[in-house]
């Protein structure tokens, strides 16, 4: 009889509402999860490992291009319009270095020797034209804004470095820059807005995190994103005497430029193999 009690009672204290352990949440925290303590708000950014030159036994460069308007990497570029818990990879480097001043190192070229300013990344971001009167040049008919935005970014460009540490064991990639690449919606013309250096930008980056659609509970962060590749891309430069982008030497076709840049990703995969003895 004893036994049975107790076994009521603990049944009874199982049911019984804990009000201690209990969450709160707020139509604010838009979930069932409280939105304060979720991981992506309190991200740090981990170094990278330490690298001696003379453990660096190879290495190459590479300039590869991430097509937008491929499934793979639909996660880099939607949401074109920032919602609250999610913003596009462009969104988040734009409003890193105009607004929230998390992202510094801003330049105009691939090589990291040009420097802009912020208030020069905000010309390039947003144009003004003025259309003043010919007859009179003091009389403004018309301020016309171009305003480049996500729906605007058809590609990402990426300059990055494959090199094996002998001292791991291993072939790693170390990404150095990456840089949006736009459509000017007034003119047509293709080009690259600015180059970001990445290293400062995987503050900005580790803190947004990117759309998983066969996980929401799993959301990787920008700078997970770029670390584990988790996106398709087209090698369309490698580090050369002549300094040469593919499309300059394989001009017959662009299956020509495609097959090119697939050996060139072949080789890179073989001497991983290679560079092992048994």
């Amino acid at each position: 009889m004893k036994r049975i009690l107790f076994c009521l009672g603990l049944v009874a204290l199982y049911f019984v509402p804990s009000t201690s352990s209990a969450q709160i949440i707020s139509p604010s925290d838009d979930g069932i999860i409280p939105d304060s303590p979720k991981h992506y708000h309190n991200n740090q950014v981990f170094p990278y490992p330490y690298l001696r030159e003379a453990d660096m036994l190879w290495s190459t460069r590479h300039w590869e291009r991430i097509d937008l308007r491929q499934k793979m990497n639909l996660h880099l570029y939607y949401p074109v319009q920032a919602i609250p818990d999610r913003k596009s990879l462009y969104d988040v480097v734009v409003d890193g270095i105009l607004d929230e001043g998390t992202i510094i190192e801003v330049f105009a070229d691939d090589r990291f020797e040009i420097p802009l300013t912020p208030e020069q990344v905000r010309n390039y971001v947003q144009q003004v034209d003025t259309l003043r009167d010919p007859d009179d040049p003091s009389i403004i008919l018309l301020i016309d804004t171009i305003k480049i935005t996500s729906k605007d970014v058809n590609f990402w460009e990426v300059k990055s470095d494959w090199y094996f540490d002998k001292q791991r064991g291993e072939m790693k990639n170390r990404i150095l820059g990456i840089s949006p690449k736009v459509t000017n919606p007034k003119t047509g013309d293709s080009y690259n807005l600015f180059w970001v250096w990445f290293p400062d930008a995987r503050y900005a980056l580790a803190t947004h995190t990117a759309f998983n659609g066969h996980n929401n509970s799993s959301r990787l962060t920008y700078d997970q994103v770029f670390h584990l590749r988790y996106f398709d891309s087209v090698i369309f430069k490698e580090d050369n005497v002549y300094d040469r982008q593919i499309e300059e030497y394989k001009r017959s076709s662009t299956l020509d430029q495609l097959l090119e840049a697939e050996r060139i990703k072949n080789n890179l995969r073989n001497l991983e193999a290679e560079l092992w003895e048994y």
